[in-house]
């Protein structure tokens, strides 16, 4: 009986640590999404209602974001690094991620950037989208 209790109890944390592992492997995914842009692969990370705010104060939707990144490849990222470390929180079907992120950009102003970026992830159906980003320059 004591054994069914424990387990009981350790069933929460089996969980979180689950969807840890998801958000570990979204935030993967948007990583080469972003390093290599392709409008399906991005369709499917990016969320509908995405607002994506960048360092810069720029926001920009879904569309906005596809169309710099996979059409026009106005914005090229070369690598996109998160640390070790991170602040994450779950309410029901959606993650809160804090990470500090490095970026290095290519193109016409080519450049290394560290962010503090706040990701805000929601699991459909079809697995974890990205519906909200902040970055903040470090």
């Amino acid at each position: 009986m004591r054994v069914l209790f424990l387990l009981f109890l350790a069933l929460p944390l089996v969980a979180a640590d689950k969807r840890e592992v998801e958000i570990d492997a979204a935030m993967n995914q948007l990583a080469e999404a972003l390093r290599k842009p392709e409008v399906a692969s991005l369709d499917k990370i990016l969320g509908e209602q995405l607002i994506y705010t960048h360092s810069n104060g720029r926001i920009e939707n879904k569309k906005e974001v596809i169309d710099a990144l996979a059409v026009k490849k106005s914005t090229i990222y070369a690598a996109v690094d998160y640390a070790a470390e991170k602040q994450l929180a779950f309410h029901g079907n959606t993650a809160v991620v804090r990470r500090d992120t490095t970026v290095k950009l290519l193109g016409a102003d080519p450049r290394t950037m560290k962010l503090s970026i706040l990701y805000v992830w929601v699991k459909g159906k079809g697995g974890w989208q990205l519906v909200g980003r902040q970055a903040t320059r470090l």
